[in-house]
């Protein structure tokens, strides 16, 4: 009988051995997403599959896989018991409460022997990207207009002007066909004044999105203000789609992620592809800021690119923006600002028209 309880302990002693030190061989840990970009709130389905590619069997392997913050939980464990050739799934569901680029890095193993007396690890690199967008919003219900002559003025006639529809002159800024050129008011003025319509054929419209929220941007990072500046430019950007005008983006902000982006200029399109492209952009941006916004608009301002329209999206004004903004509203047939927080929207020149994100 002592002979064999010896042997007994001889086997299992050979076993928990064996287990330790062969456990993680030929075992391989998958982990799998369906689609790399998610709304806000949906259901994100993980499906994990470990396969043991040997004839030993795995007593006991704890996994724990873990999420970045601004997911509904933190992480996942979970324990196994695997046969020798066993290849097992386990599929659950998480959601993105936050817009914004994750990375989840790695999932961390646990190797118990067959008694549970020790225990090994190893970590297995994931490196996988998953992209929330930002959230969605109504633009009619998100925005509102900032001076009662602005107070009818829709998406749609921020871009398109109508040749039968005169609202006024402004001052001519070389990009206007000479036959627009109104005559008596160049002789009044002493100065080339063009034809302000409210509707036109040919239209198009930059987005110009500011991350900026303070000076410098580090000390005042406003996350509150600048998320509602993305959701805004989505707004408007599905409208645009919506109502087939192209648009384009600019932007000072930095991408997260192994995709690293300094800044951004798009020229307008339009497209379920260009629209997609822009919703991973926004999804994945930072709140770093690769120019101040003053330099960004300068360098709008003298791009003088094919868009008659630019839309210029900001958590705030603040005073040092308003000098090159009214610069850039000489410089573009139409200029539409759009502050979440009003503060200096009044101080803008009156051609601009102005919104106040509610």
């Amino acid at each position: 009988m002592i002979w064999f309880l010896i042997g007994l302990i001889g086997v299992t002693y050979l076993i928990n051995k064996a287990t330790l030190y062969y456990g993680f061989r030929n075992l391989t840990y998958k982990m799998e997403v369906g689609k790399n970009t998610f709304e806000i709130g949906e259901e994100i389905e993980i499906v994990s599959i470990i396969e043991n590619k040997k004839p030993l069997t795995i007593s006991f392997l704890s996994v724990e896989e873990k999420f970045p913050k601004g997911f509904n939980i933190d992480g996942n464990i979970y324990t196994l018991f695997i046969m020798p050739y066993q290849r097992v799934k386990r599929t659950y569901k998480i959601s993105g409460e936050k817009r914004g680029l994750y990375r989840i890095k790695d999932v961390n193993l646990e190797l118990g022997d067959f008694v549970g007396f020790n225990k090994s690890y190893e970590d297995i690199e994931i490196k996988r990207e998953l992209i929330i967008f930002p959230k969605k919003i109504d633009i009619n219900e998100s925005i509102s207009p900032i001076g009662s002559l602005n107070g009818d003025i829709s998406v749609k006639r921020w871009i398109i002007d109508d040749p039968l529809m005169t609202i006024g002159i402004r001052e001519y800024t070389g990009n206007e066909p000479q036959k627009l050129i109104h005559w008596p008011s160049s002789a009044k003025y002493n100065n080339l004044m063009v034809k302000n319509f409210d509707f036109t054929t040919d239209n198009s419209v930059l987005i110009v999105l500011n991350i900026e929220s303070a000076k410098p941007y580090w000390r005042g990072i406003d996350d509150d203000r600048i998320e509602k500046a993305i959701s805004i430019t989505r707004a408007v950007m599905e409208e645009f789609e919506k109502l087939r005008i192209p648009y384009g983006l600019a932007s000072n902000a930095c991408n997260a992620g192994s995709n690293y982006i300094k800044g951004h200029f798009y020229h307008p399109g339009l497209g379920a592809n260009h629209l997609y492209h822009f919703l991973e952009i926004l999804g994945s941006m930072s709140y770093t800021v690769s120019f101040t916004f003053e330099e960004t608009l300068k360098n709008i301002s003298r791009r003088q690119g094919n868009y008659t329209t630019v839309a210029v999206i900001t958590p705030k004004i603040l005073e040092s923006y308003i000098e090159p903004i009214n610069f850039l509203g000489k410089t573009v047939n139409k200029t539409v600002v759009i502050s979440v927080d009003d503060r200096y929207l009044e101080d803008l020149n009156k051609n601009i028209i102005r919104f106040r994100g509610d």
